[in-house]
């Protein structure tokens, strides 16, 4: 079975209701619905069929849908601002971050963004669509490589496509195993694909609320201080950490809790060499090097990260994971 069926078996069954806003007699619905076993389903969004539900954030749901014209099928993610229970619009604000970042990047490890579409009932946008490429995956963190080898190939690709956001002058700033797929091979090749950059922005930006993700959270984040190319490097040293051991490094903001740690209460880390038996020293060191609490003392630069991991491609002993 591929991911997609998967999906669909697995979601398929919940409800997959959306909020559809009153646009006055002459406007025309974006969503298409229709009533099936007492669950309200949905057949159309912003002119694409849906084929399947593929699951929910926050305030988003994520469908497939096929565009009618071209046959295309597309992830499609779709936010309803709901007044009665949203307190502003922080998640269509984060749809159209995504959208802006997108459009400025071009890197075949980046998931690709394929149009952007809104629902203004009297001039104020209350819903928004965010079509993608369809990738057929699991995410690192539900399949993550089975060889050492592997892994360092896709921490690669990941480092690559980061480095070439600070290239273009943004940050993901939510790096972390769940955002990048991991798409199956086909015709030998294959590449990782990082996802989600709702919370993304330009370096130097100065957040207004306290974002990022337990078990991957840099200090400045927590902080709210300026994001910066660092703050990826440390994310993504997390990421590669929880991807070798499978276990969360030491951050700032635990898993399960809600209030964050001072830099001075976070524990010293286990390498990931003590972890993990036969794991590079050299990709340990690496992983250490970039989750430094102390800023200044991490690696300079994303693409130092991405030379030093196409590197040990060739050189690292390969071993179970």
């Amino acid at each position: 079975m591929n991911s997609l069926s998967a999906h669909h078996s697995l979601y398929w069954s919940e409800c997959c209701s959306c909020s559809i806003s009153s646009r006055g007699r002459s406007f025309v619905s974006a969503v298409g619905v229709r009533e099936m076993s007492t669950k309200l389903t949905v057949d159309e969004l912003f002119g694409y069929k849906v084929v399947a539900f593929l699951g929910e954030g926050a305030r988003s749901k994520l469908y497939a849908v096929k565009d009618r014209e071209t046959g295309g099928t597309y992830t499609l993610k779709h936010v309803v601002f709901d007044e009665s229970r949203d307190k502003d619009d922080r998640y269509l604000k984060q749809v159209e971050t995504e959208y802006a970042t997108l459009k400025e990047l071009d890197h075949p490890s980046i998931r690709r963004m394929i149009a952007l579409k809104r629902a203004r009932p009297l001039f104020q946008v209350t819903e928004v669509a965010l079509v993608l490429e369809m990738i057929d995956s699991a995410t690192l963190e539900q399949d993550p490589p089975k060889s050492l080898r592997r892994m360092v190939t896709t921490f690669a690709e990941v480092a690559e496509a980061l480095a070439h956001m600070h290239e273009r002058g943004f940050a993901h700033a939510d790096m972390k195993t769940g955002n990048i797929m991991m798409p199956e091979e086909r015709e030998g090749a294959t590449r990782a694909k990082v996802i989600d950059l709702g919370q993304s922005c330009k370096l130097g930006s100065l957040k207004p609320r306290f974002q990022g993700s337990p078990g991957y959270m840099a200090p400045e984040q927590a902080a709210k201080e300026a994001v910066v190319e660092r703050t990826d490097i440390y994310n993504f040293g997390a990421t590669m950490y929880r991807a070798v051991t499978r276990e969360y490094a030491e951050t700032v903001l635990v898993p399960g809790q809600s209030k964050s740690r001072k830099v001075e209460e976070i524990p010293p880390m286990v390498p990931a060499a003590e972890r993990v038996v036969g794991l590079s020293r050299e990709l340990s060191n690496l992983i250490s090097d970039c989750l430094q609490l102390k800023m200044e003392r991490r690696i300079s630069s994303m693409e130092k990260v991405a030379q030093t991991l196409r590197a040990l491609e060739s050189t690292v002993r390969d071993i179970a994971i």
